[in-house]
């Protein structure tokens, strides 16, 4: 037996690119969000597995992912799919109502603010509704069907039937009506059999649940069985042994806190009363409100505080209260003179929001004492531990991101710590001193939770993804607050200590970070280039589509390949048009070509109305010159200039139906979307690259250091005993890099007199946000790693070289080829303004890897041969 999960097996077939499939357009375009690079991979495993000899009947899979990581989302991409696979039944089950609750939303309710299905879904043209149902005697065969149900629900009426609810009949010689699809979230609750041996009580009422999903699971060979959580305990042998063969995805925290889709999180320990840190927290927390309007985001922060117990949470909130009540001007200026000096977030926060003395804030202190009994007043705060108050508040708790949700603070023990999406948490005060390692990793499970990074657009960053950090090692900037999730404690040595192990642990925190300040060296502020040099960038524009009249300036191919009347269908594009075609084989197998027209024009509107893709206002927007629908069916420049060449029985092509003209219809026109979609791009980069000062753009940096990600210079073992201080091609004082960017500066450090020979004047600078390039086919943006400037004689005359540098090693480069690409045109494809175009030149170079030694000896050339004559 294989002592490699199958996530381990499938990462081996990713690495060779064997698991790229292209994601249906079934699901893309039936679903709300945009999948997230993860997402699509997770999916491209399924669709792998899905096709492979190796799919067990019934199949049971396992997504192991992180907390906020998206897996409802996934699961409702994993649905769309398997309906076009013949799926029409989906059984739901959680352990927590609540859950069902919010999934229910998620699924059903077209109202709610994260429904996960565009508003309309259509599958080969033909309209799809999510339907709820008690059971699935009321499924219909054309729609979607889910039963949402707790895990206690489903064994009871297993074991004990009641009128409308599922019983192992619904699973049983199903027919003609398919298999089943068993959809388990927060799934490491249904393995206390597996586990054996757990307390009696927990094995009489748990295992009894596990058995009932495994009888209803292998009820039908066709029966999918979908696992979904964060937390499975891998480190049990019999769970491990029971998901070597299951475990699809293994979506580590760790990796997604390096994908940049979590927010940071800060510990906050003072010998404080736990009155003082809720007044810490409300100030931070009106903080983040008061930096986001002002970069015109609406952001309202939530509170969550935390008590052992329900009776120790019922007095925090009474004591809250009357913080909130008596809170006056004198409070909020002691506590800002207490951080005075200092770097604390406090201090800073209320230095911005009320001043201090003879310098004004944004507001008198009086004055911001009232608007905080305002926003945290008792209509604002809520306790949620009582179990009926927690089905009550259930809408309001899913949607605190909501502009017309008001709560700003949330009393709790342990209700929340399962199954709450909440985006907008970013502060934890935890109001108690004691407990165990047991409910101090519940506890970090809970700092995940309110780790979700909450997703906004900002003015100085307007490329960046919006559901990612933009802030990473820039420590002055105002929204990393936005960005770090707070979480309030004692000054407990032992606790302390406890819940940061099992952060790291968990992936949420470096074992060992500072901050860390690098300098531009005063000699390099002494040189030409500083004082008077400049380094160029490019920028990103709309793309206006003004060069594209037809689709072949989309590469749309003019012969289309569509096969009709085999089990499976396939189609393939010839993009030079040959007549050259290979015909299937079997007996009454012919081709025949066709063109768009010859469908009927009515074929032809079901098909483009069936897609929304091809609606006029999408069109247009690619096609800036086209005039109507009628223009893209009829003219040679658009469906009129294609040739689809159908393949398929000779009976069947002599008398095509409606219904098969509109399949050919459909296939072909996806084939056209395709293409269209593959090379159209909203905003490009411009091929002329303007000039800033060195001075204004090379600055001190402060940077956060540790842990795996940025290692010192002075401390890397193969530094070949280089002072950087001392080296007077280095731009700054210090350096922290990764592995391969020290690497970098090695391999420059060796070369240094051989470059000097070449070029005179020779400077390496760290990239510190000082140049932001973007691709010129679609403007994706991104910050090279380091500038190399050359200086020398050209005919006489100075000549500055500007190169850009990205170290790279093979395991990173898969998927970036584009930037690398990008580096490689610059020299080619830039412009310089013209006052610039004798003195300067610019070139990128190939992707630095030093363990690469073809990779190594490419960028050597290119960096050394850049010399004319």
């Amino acid at each position: 037996m294989s002592t490699q999960t199958l996530a381990q097996e499938l990462d081996a077939l990713e690495r060779f690119g064997q698991l790229n499939a292209e994601i249906p357009l079934a699901v893309t375009d039936n679903l709300a969000p945009i999948l997230r690079p993860y997402q699509v991979a997770a999916l491209q495993r399924f669709l792998f597995y899905m096709e492979s000899q190796q799919r067990q009947h019934p199949a049971h899979l396992l997504f192991h992912m992180a907390t906020g990581s998206g897996k409802t989302v996934l699961m409702a991409a994993l649905i769309l799919d398997l309906y076009t696979r013949g799926y029409r039944d989906f059984l739901f089950f959680v352990d927590k109502t609540q859950i069902v609750e919010k999934t229910k939303a998620n699924f059903v309710d077209r109202g709610a603010s994260k429904y996960l299905f565009a508003e309309a879904i259509r599958i080969d043209g033909v309209p799809i509704t999510v339907r709820e149902v008690s059971n699935f005697g009321e499924s219909d065969r054309a729609a979607i069907n889910i039963r949402f149900t707790t895990l206690g629900t489903l064994h009871s009426e297993m074991n004990r039937p009641r009128e409308n609810g599922v019983t192992i009949e619904d699973f049983q010689d199903r027919g003609q009506r398919g298999g089943v699809v068993l959809i388990a979230d927060e799934a490491h609750h249904l393995n206390a059999e597996t586990k054996r041996n757990p307390a009696q009580v927990e094995l009489e009422e748990l295992q009894s649940w596990e058995g009932t999903v495994n009888r209803i699971f292998r009820a039908d060979k066709r029966n999918i069985m979908l696992d979904f959580t964060a937390t499975q305990d891998f480190g049990h042998p019999a769970i491990a042994a029971k998901y070597i063969d299951k475990l699809l995805v293994d979506y580590s925290l760790r990796q997604f806190r390096a994908d940049l889709y979590s927010k940071e999180i800060e510990l906050r320990r003072a010998d404080i009363p736990a009155q003082e840190r809720m007044l810490q927290a409300i100030v931070l927390s009106q903080y983040r409100r008061k930096l986001a309007g002002e970069h015109r985001l609406f952001l309202k922060p939530v509170i969550l505080f935390k008590s052992k117990i329900i009776a120790e949470s019922a007095v925090a909130e009474e004591r809250f209260s009357q913080l909130i009540e008596n809170l006056d001007a004198p409070d909020l200026e002691r506590l800002r003179d207490q951080y005075t000096g200092t770097d604390d977030i406090v201090g800073q926060a209320l230095t911005y929001i009320i001043g201090t003395p003879g310098t004004p804030g944004l507001m008198l202190a009086s004055d911001f004492a009232g608007e905080l009994r305002l926003d945290f007043g008792p209509a604002k705060v809520r306790n949620v531990n009582r179990p009926e108050d927690l089905e009550r508040l259930q809408i309001e708790l899913n949607t605190l991101e909501d502009r017309d949700n008001e709560v700003r603070a949330i009393f709790a023990v342990d209700k929340l710590n399962e199954g709450w999406d909440v985006l907008n948490l970013f502060d934890i005060v935890r109001l108690y001193d004691t407990g165990t390692n047991k409910t101090t990793n519940q506890e970090a499970q809970l700092i995940g939770r309110g780790a979700r990074y909450w997703p906004f657009v900002a003015r100085d960053r307007p490329d960046d993804a919006s559901d990612q950090r933009k802030y990473d090692g820039v420590e002055d900037a105002p929204l990393r607050v936005i960005e770090t999730l707070h979480y309030h404690c004692s000054h407990n040595p032992t606790y302390f200590a406890q819940i940061k192990e099992a952060l790291v642990n968990s992936g949420m925190m470096d074992e060992d970070t500072k901050k860390a300040t690098i300098r531009v060296k005063d000699a390099f502020k002494e040189t030409k280039l500083y004082k008077s040099g400049v380094l160029f960038a490019n920028e990103r524009r709309t793309n206006e589509r003004s060069s594209i009249f037809s689709l072949k300036d989309y590469q749309v191919p003019e012969l289309i390949r569509v096969s009709i009347g085999y089990t499976g269908r396939t189609t393939a594009s010839d993009a030079f048009g040959t007549d050259t075609v290979t015909t299937a084989s079997g007996t009454g197998i012919r081709t025949d070509k066709k063109r768009f027209a010859d469908l009927g024009v009515a074929v032809l509107r079901h098909a483009l109305d069936s897609n929304r893709f091809f609606r006029f206002g999408n069109l247009k927007h690619h096609f800036p010159r086209l005039k109507s629908v009628g223009e893209f069916m009829d003219d040679a420049s658009f469906l009129a200039g294609i040739t689809i060449e159908l393949s398929g029985p000779s009976g069947l092509l002599d008398k095509l139906t409606q219904a098969e003209k509109l399949e050919v219809a459909q296939t072909a026109l996806a084939d056209v979307r395709e293409a269209i979609e593959r090379n159209s791009h909203s905003e490009t980069g411009t091929r002329l690259f303007k000039p800033n000062g060195v001075r204004s753009a090379v600055k001190d940096a402060t940077l956060t250091v540790g842990g795996p990600y940025r290692q010192r210079w002075a401390d890397w073992p193969d530094n070949d005993g280089v002072d950087l201080r001392d080296a007077d091609w280095f731009a700054h004082d210090d350096f922290y890099g990764t592995t391969a960017e020290l690497e970098l500066v090695r391999h420059f450090g060796r070369r240094i007199d051989e470059l000097r020979e070449a070029y005179g004047d020779v400077r390496l600078v760290r990239n510190e946000k000082a140049v932001k390039l973007y691709n010129f086919a679609d403007g994706a943006g991104f910050e090279p790693d380091f500038l190399l400037f050359l200086e020398h004689d050209e005919k006489g005359e100075a000549v500055v070289v500007q190169l850009f540098i990205e170290p790279k090693g093979a395991h990173l480069a898969k998927g970036e080829e584009w930037k690398n690409d990008f580096l490689e045109a610059i020299e080619a494809q830039h412009e310089l303004p013209e006052v610039y175009a004798k003195s300067h030149k610019l070139r990128g170079l190939p992707f630095f890897d030093e363990s690469s030694l073809e990779t190594s000896k490419r960028f050597r050339a290119s960096a050394l041969g850049y010399k004319a004559g």
